[in-house]
């Protein structure tokens, strides 16, 4: 009777440690779900109240967060939680740097308007003063010599008058002109300067090539004017691994290589931009009867090693591309052409 009762009251001390320790077991999951979960909107905040300096580069910042709060609420262990905080760092780090250096040259495109304006003003200023004293003088000497009954001397007056006027005019065109010429050059240079931000805008920085909002503008265009094409869309199946294995310099140049080998089987005509974080396009105006062959070469020729330098070093990177094309005739319904795209999109995603 005693071993049956002392073999109950183990048994259920066995049962209350288990219980004890499944309860822990439980907090400790709880306690980092919440710690997880926490980080995760503490980036998610981050990406969303970040100050745009440069807009094309906050959306590049915002999409790399995106990655990574994702990593941080599937971290499985201390490891992988410490892996997305080191990312996360890099990227504060970077949009920090990148941003002041937009700043820095913001300052000093606008101190160098506002001296190239200083210039200008100084020179008018002083030209127009001393071509207004000139002709004022000239011009007492005329009202002066109205009064004389000398004709030679009224003569010589308005002779050396009109010649010095005639000068005075000269040099004011001058003078003209060359303001003219540097304002030229000014607005020639604004006119340079704002085109390369306006290409910012609508490039994307890992890739260099257009970003989805210059090809949904383009599209938009295509569609409106009624225009037959074809759109080719590849898919880079492997990339979140390839994110998570390389560095941003070696996947942002992998990304670039591909790019270059995407344009150089679609030719320089192709409109080629980045549909969606793995997914790239390329808007062709072939008929549909080539475009179906390019879809075969695309996946095979995208397919494969890409040689990548980083600092000296040669980092060999292996993507895995599948693709797939569509074709738009004339007359078709947009929003039926639109739908089709996105279950291509969807299906070379998940072939």
């Amino acid at each position: 009777m005693r071993i049956v009762r002392g073999c109950t009251l183990i048994s259920i001390r066995k049962s209350v440690d288990d219980l004890t320790r499944l309860e822990e077991l439980e907090k400790r999951e709880a306690l980092s779900k919440a710690t997880r979960d926490c980080y995760a909107l503490a980036i998610h905040s981050t990406a969303h109240y970040a100050v745009e300096v440069d807009p094309a580069l906050a959306v590049d910042f915002r999409n790399h967060l995106k990655g990574i709060e994702e990593q941080s609420r599937a971290a499985v262990s201390a490891e992988q939680l410490h892996s997305a905080q080191s990312s996360f760092r890099g990227e504060l780090r970077e949009y920090r740097d990148k941003s002041n250096e937009q700043l820095v040259k913001l300052r000093k495109e606008v101190e160098s308007a506002t001296a190239a304006m200083a210039v200008f003003a100084e020179t008018i200023a002083s030209n127009g003063e001393d071509h207004e004293q000139e002709v004022g003088s000239r011009l007492t000497s005329l009202a002066s010599t109205a009064q004389s009954n000398d004709i030679q001397e009224i003569r010589g007056v308005i002779g050396t008058a009109v010649a010095a006027i005639q000068s005075s005019v000269v040099q004011m065109q001058r003078s003209n002109q060359l303001v003219i010429v540097q304002l030229q050059d000014e607005i020639r240079v604004l006119h340079q300067q704002f085109e390369q931000e306006r290409k910012a805008l609508f490039t994307d920085r890992a890739s260099g090539a257009w970003n989805r909002q210059k090809i949904d503008i383009h599209l938009d265009n295509l569609l409106r004017q009624n225009q037959p094409f074809c759109m080719l869309l590849v898919s880079v199946r492997n990339l979140k691994r390839v994110e998570s294995q390389n560095s941003r310099t070696v996947v942002e140049g992998t990304l670039q290589a591909l790019i270059s080998r995407f344009r150089a089987i679609t030719g320089d005509e192709a409109v080629i931009g980045r549909w969606t974080e793995d997914q790239f396009v390329a808007i062709l105006d072939v008929p549909p009867g080539r475009a179906i062959p390019l879809s075969a070469e695309a996946t095979r020729k995208l397919s494969g090693g890409y040689a990548v330098q980083e600092n000296g070093l040669s980092h060999t990177v292996t993507v895995q591309v599948t693709a797939g094309v569509i074709d738009r005739n004339p007359g078709s319904d947009a929003t039926i052409f639109r739908r089709k795209l996105e279950q291509l999109a969807g299906a070379i995603s998940g072939a």
